[in-house]
C-alpha cells in the first residue's frame, strides 16, 4: 500500500497536481468528489470531500477556520485535543478510503496532519511550491464577492446546523473587529508560515518537492519525477492523459 499526500498552500496548483496523480492511477477519491469545486477550478478541485470535511471541522474546533491570521501562532495543544476528539472519525475516513495506491489533498492539511499522520500507512509526501506573491495575488482575485455564495454554500455542507450558526457568528464578529482581514500582507504572512510548517514536518520524512512553474513549463520530466518517486508503472495512455490534463486554465494567476 502507498498513501500519497500533497502538501502545499491554497491557490498553489494542488488541484492540478491531484488531477495528474489521478490520471497516473492514484485513487484520489470518488469521481463526483473530484469534479466538485468548479467555482474555484474550471475542471474541479480533485479533492476527497471526506478529508475536506475532517480538516475543516478540525480547523473550526481550533478557531483557525474563519480567522486565518491565527494560523501563524502556536495552536499545537488545541489541535492535539481536536484530533483526539475526532480520532475515531479520522481513522474511519482513512480506512474507508485506503487502496493499494491512493492519496488525498487538502491545501490546509498541514495544520492538522502532524497530529494524525501516524495513522497513514506507507505515506509518500509531495510538496508543491508556488511563489508567495503569486498565491497572495490569486487569493485577492478569488475573494471577489461574486464567489462568496458558492464558497459559503460549499463550506456549510461540511458542518452541522449548530456549527453553521457559529460560523456565521464568528465571521460577523471578525468582520466588525478587523474589517478587511484578507489583505495581501496578511496572506503573505500566512503563506510563509504555512510553508515553514510543511518544511518542518517533512524534514525527516520521505518526500518529493516540485514547483508549479516547472510542472507547467516542463511537464514530461516532472511527471517522470513523480513516477520515479512513487515507483509506479503507469501505462503510456495514463502518462499521456496526465500530460493532456496540464492546462494553465487550472491555475488562478
Amino acid at each position: 500500500m502507498k498513501t500519497v499526500v500533497i502538501l502545499t498552500m491554497p491557490r498553489s496548483g494542488s488541484s492540478l497536481l491531484a488531477g495528474i496523480l489521478h490520471h497516473l492511477g492514484v485513487w484520489m477519491g470518488e469521481e463526483k468528489d473530484l469534479k466538485s469545486g468548479k467555482h474555484l477550478n474550471k475542471y474541479g478541485c480533485f479533492e476527497n470531500r471526506s478529508f475536506i470535511s475532517m480538516n475543516e471541522n478540525l480547523l473550526f474546533q481550533c478557531k483557525l477556520l474563519i480567522d486565518q491570521s491565527r494560523r501563524v501562532y502556536d495552536h499545537q495543544e488545541m489541535m492535539k485535543r481536536a484530533v483526539k476528539k475526532y480520532e475515531l472519525w479520522i481513522k474511519k475516513i482513512i480506512r474507508d478510503n485506503e487502496r493499494s495506491l491512493w492519496g488525498f489533498k487538502n491545501p490546509n492539511i498541514i495544520y492538522s496532519l502532524p497530529y494524525f499522520h501516524h495513522l497513514l500507512r506507507n505515506p509518500y509526501y509531495i510538496r508543491l511550491n508556488r511563489s508567495v506573491n503569486s498565491i497572495a495575488n490569486s487569493f485577492q482575485k478569488t475573494a471577489n464577492p461574486q464567489n462568496w455564495w458558492p464558497l459559503v454554500r460549499d463550506e456549510f455542507s461540511y458542518f452541522s446546523f449548530h456549527h453553521r450558526l457559529l460560523l456565521v457568528s464568528r465571521f460577523i464578529k471578525l468582520l466588525l473587529s478587523q474589517g478587511n482581514f484578507s489583505t495581501q500582507q496578511v496572506q503573505e504572512k500566512i503563506i510563509n508560515n504555512g510553508y515553514k510548517r510543511i518544511d518542518h514536518f517533512l524534514k525527516d520524512k520521505r518526500h518529493l518537492s516540485l514547483h508549479l512553474n516547472h510542472l507547467l513549463n516542463d511537464p514530461y520530466s516532472n511527471i517522470q519525477k513523480i513516477i520515479n518517486f512513487l515507483k509506479i508503472s503507469p501505462s503510456p495512455s495514463q502518462i499521456q492523459n496526465s500530460l493532456n490534463f496540464i492546462n494553465p486554465n487550472l491555475i488562478s494567476s
